[in-house]
């Protein structure tokens, strides 16, 4: 039992490798490809009287969010992407996954926000979301292109929602629905 446990032990702690399917992220310095990335798992509850200026009346990023982060940012750097542009919803998981990533400063995008009634109609915000899709250019080699977002950010182009920490890639094509050309499995 004393031999097998520190072997437990390094099996538990090492970070989950990407998937055999999942795109190859050094493909995003290739340009004309964008990850779609749903945040990490979040804690908690929104309050019903929330700000997006204060992280304590959202969901946060706890300890397993940042444990997936961790995986990502790890996958990342094997593949050589050390910087990105990133784009992210204004809600705190979302900015705090992005943070976590280590990709380079993040943007705030409204139009990757989670829908809620206080911020407006659902319509208006899928069809803001809609028109980001439409707008949305593919990169130039070298400037890879991460969005951070939520489960509304998928559904309105009618594709299932990935778990917490996974994500889709993207080919942009000038339409609300980009698309699809590989994805990235959510850590566990």
């Amino acid at each position: 039992m004393r031999r097998v446990l520190p072997f437990l032990v390094l099996v538990l702690l090492a970070p989950a490798p990407a998937l055999a399917e999942d795109f190859d992220l050094s493909k995003l310095d290739d340009g004309g490809y964008v990850l779609l990335l749903r945040h990490v798992k979040a804690g908690g509850a929104d309050a019903d009287d929330f700000d997006l200026k204060n992280c304590r009346t959202q969901r946060e990023v706890g300890a397993p969010g940042r444990a997936q982060a961790a995986v990502l940012a790890e996958r990342f750097r094997q593949a050589g992407i050390t910087r990105a542009e990133v784009l992210t919803s204004q809600w705190c998981r979302a900015k705090q996954t992005a943070e976590l990533l280590g990709l380079g400063p993040a943007a705030e995008e409204p139009a990757l926000n989670y829908y809620h009634w206080k911020l407006g109609s659902e319509d208006a915000m899928n069809d803001a979301l809609r028109a980001f899709f439409s707008g949305l250019e593919a990169p130039a080699p070298g400037a890879a292109l991460v969005l951070v977002s939520h489960t509304t950010a998928f559904n309105v182009m009618d594709l299932e929602a990935p778990k917490s920490g996974g994500g889709l890639i993207l080919r942009p094509n000038g339409t609300a629905k980009p698309e699809v050309v590989g994805r990235i499995t959510a850590p566990e």
